[in-house]
């Protein structure tokens, strides 16, 4: 069976559409924001916020039809504004934010990053000791290196708005309507606070999810063309490795890479493949560990889940075991799983096994606390899978604009 173009990504046009789909979709924009949500306005405020996204996202697909051919005839000049608007609300919001300061208050992501590429060029390791500006470097050695180029502009926060806009463009070839990739690049901004204050202050988070993302996309679809060079193959696995090691809960969506990979091209290619992403993915990450394991600062990130264990001895352990079980069911799924919508059924995974340990985390939370408590969602940690599910269920929107003519495109 021949391999599927990358438009089969989106949901086919044949099929009625999904309601069930559109509301996973709904609550997992929703779920990152909740511990920001209830830190100010409590669950009252976490259940308004939540049905909010949902009748949003429920309109969007009713109505989203009417406005999409005025968003394809416009989508050059609405790119261009929404791009500008980004870059223009970032310069004068950031400084604002990041004047705030003290602990608790602003985030200190973008200078943790920047301290750590000015370290890594001078020769030292980019893992610091904790000081005033930055507390302990919590990402892997990949997230520095893909900071570097934005460092040297002047700010790591300035990777957000470029992975936004290579977002936006990647959505336009995988889902082919402009339309749709316009809504789902702009929706999180839109509907998620803590996408709002992520941006504003700064962070990773949201560059971090989108190229791993497109890596991910990149890599499955190369592989996948007969014809594509080696040349091209290894670049796109030592891309994909870099990016796997930027946190090391992407490690856990090994299976799933190696399951669709095995899909697409059969076994020999497939362990050819994820050896090379696994080859630099350790190989940029061992170097830095082996020189200093005590200084290794990502180790720290272990504490965010073991706070529990005071409470449940064995919940940070638990955690980590469940989210490891997700990602072998979801790869053992793909290898049964038909060519046919087989990359939106990856990236539906890959949103699964990013997600388990922050769900895990509330539900602990909450069995201790003896309430719904989301507070662990504070850091906005689920930013890091909300691009893989606009990939795997955003093609649900298009559905109930399948008769809507495809004219006027830029």
């Amino acid at each position: 069976m021949p391999d599927l173009p990358i438009n089969s990504l989106g949901a086919s046009r044949d099929e009625a559409p999904q309601a069930r789909d559109l509301w996973i979709l709904a609550l997992l924009l929703a779920f990152p924001s909740t511990g920001f949500v209830q830190k100010y306005t409590g669950l009252a405020g976490v259940a308004a916020y939540v049905t909010g996204v949902i009748a949003a996202v429920l309109l969007i697909r009713r109505l989203g039809g009417h406005g999409a051919s005025w968003l394809r005839k416009y989508f050059g000049r609405l790119t261009i504004l929404g791009m500008a608007g980004l870059v223009v609300g970032f310069a004068v919001l950031h400084p604002l934010e990041d004047g705030r300061g003290g602990s608790g208050k602003s985030s200190d992501r973008d200078e943790g990053l920047n301290l750590a590429v000015t370290r890594m060029v001078g020769g030292l390791s980019p893992y610091y000791p904790q000081n005033p500006n930055a507390g302990p470097l919590s990402v892997l050695p990949g997230a520095t290196v893909l900071a570097a180029p934005f460092v040297a502009l002047g700010d790591s926060s300035y990777q957000n708005i470029f992975w936004m806009g290579a977002f936006l463009f990647a959505s336009c070839h995988v889902f082919k309507d402009k339309a749709l990739a316009l809504i789902l690049t702009f929706a999180p901004l839109a509907l998620s606070p803590a996408t709002q204050f992520e941006f504003i202050s700064g962070g990773d988070l949201i560059a971090n999810g989108v190229y791993m993302t497109l890596f991910l996309l990149l890599a499955i679809t190369t592989w996948s063309v007969p014809n594509s060079s080696w040349q091209r193959r290894w670049l796109v696995c030592l891309l994909l490795g870099v990016a796997m090691a930027s946190r090391p809960n992407f490690f856990l969506l090994t299976p799933l890479v190696a399951a669709a990979l095995f899909r697409k091209t059969g076994f020999p290619m497939a362990a050819m493949g994820i050896t090379l992403v696994m080859v630099a993915a350790i190989g940029i990450t061992l170097p830095f560990y082996l020189h200093d394991p005590q200084g290794f600062t990502p180790l720290l990130a272990r504490q965010k889940l073991a706070v529990i264990d005071h409470s449940l001895p064995w919940a940070s352990n638990a955690m980590i075991g469940m989210t490891a079980l997700t990602g072998i069911l979801g790869g053992l799924v793909l290898l049964q799983h038909p060519l046919r919508g087989l990359n939106q059924a990856f990236f539906r995974w890959c949103a699964w096994v990013t997600l388990c340990p922050m769900l895990c985390a509330v539900i602990s939370y909450s069995v201790i606390n003896q309430h719904l408590d989301f507070s662990f969602n504070r850091d906005r940690y689920g930013l890091m899978y909300v691009f893989f599910a606009l990939l795997g269920w955003g093609g649900t929107l298009q559905t109930e604009w399948r008769n809507k003519s495809h004219q006027a495109e830029v």
